[in-house]
């Protein structure tokens, strides 16, 4: 199951706005009219680091843990309230692009949550999303790699820029986690307690990672072509140079995202 399929677009002023903006590349983009602005791009690094707020998800809604006689406390970071966790984006957690496209990546998430009913208790820890497959993973007690589901796949993933920076945030679970039965029911079986999930339940959730468009000063050409941003600008702004050069961008190609094939 594909994480994603294609990126809404950004709007082509919001574009042009970090292109030219001061906080993000004063030097490598102030172009005069007869010298093409050459320095304003880099060669692709394969890995773009992320960073952000990572995954929040209501435990209550989907265990019921007052009826299943369970507690909920986030550890290692993460924060438990109510029922509700969220994990922030670990270190190392990268997105790999090539040639314009989204091959991989993955988002590991910071600390894990532990389930306690009475004396018994169970950490589930080392959560990771494959980006390329969806795919949700993390050590639960003792086992290792334990599927938990996928995210849903969605037509469109929201990316949006964050005025006058460098930086955007994508939302990855806009649609959900699909869950995997079989796992919650061998949690369950630790805990001592039954909890049956329907093999297609998909719960509400928010993933979402921050990342920088931008190499030091200078906008990442392949990384914005690989999320799908519309850089291919139709307008007349006196910019003072020229933007489809420097993005290297054809305006009647679909850039949007495709993670089903590598």
């Amino acid at each position: 199951m594909p994480l994603m399929t294609a990126y809404r677009r950004v709007s082509a002023v919001a574009v042009a706005a970090l292109l030219i903006s001061g906080v993000t590349a004063p030097a490598a983009l102030a172009a005069t009219p007869d010298r093409a602005p050459a320095a304003s791009v880099v060669a692709p690094s394969p890995n773009t680091a992320l960073v952000g707020a990572g995954l929040t998800l209501d435990l209550d809604a989907l265990l019921d843990l007052e009826a299943h006689g369970l507690v909920a406390v986030g550890i290692g970071g993460a924060v438990a309230v109510d029922g509700e966790v969220s994990l922030k984006v670990g270190r190392g957690s990268v997105l790999t692009h090539k040639n314009k496209q989204i091959v991989g990546g993955k988002v590991l998430l910071q600390g894990g949550v532990e389930l306690r009913k009475g004396a018994k208790k169970v950490r589930v820890t080392n959560l990771a999303v494959d980006i390329r497959t969806g795919a949700i993973t993390a050590k639960v007690g003792a086992k290792a790699n334990v599927r938990l589901g996928a995210v849903v796949k969605a037509d469109e993933v929201h990316a949006e820029l964050h005025e006058g920076t460098s930086k955007a945030t994508l939302s990855l679970a806009t649609d959900g986690i699909a869950l995997n039965a079989a796992a919650f029911a061998d949690l369950g079986t630790q805990l001592g307690t039954c909890i049956e999930i329907d093999t297609d339940t998909v719960i509400d959730a928010a993933l979402d990672v921050d990342l920088d468009l931008a190499v030091g000063a200078v906008v990442d050409v392949d990384l914005v072509a690989a999320l799908g941003l519309d850089v291919a600008l139709d307008l007349d702004l006196d910019l003072g140079l020229d933007l489809d050069a420097i993005l290297d961008l054809d305006a009647d190609v679909d850039l949007g995202l495709n993670l089903g094939i590598l």
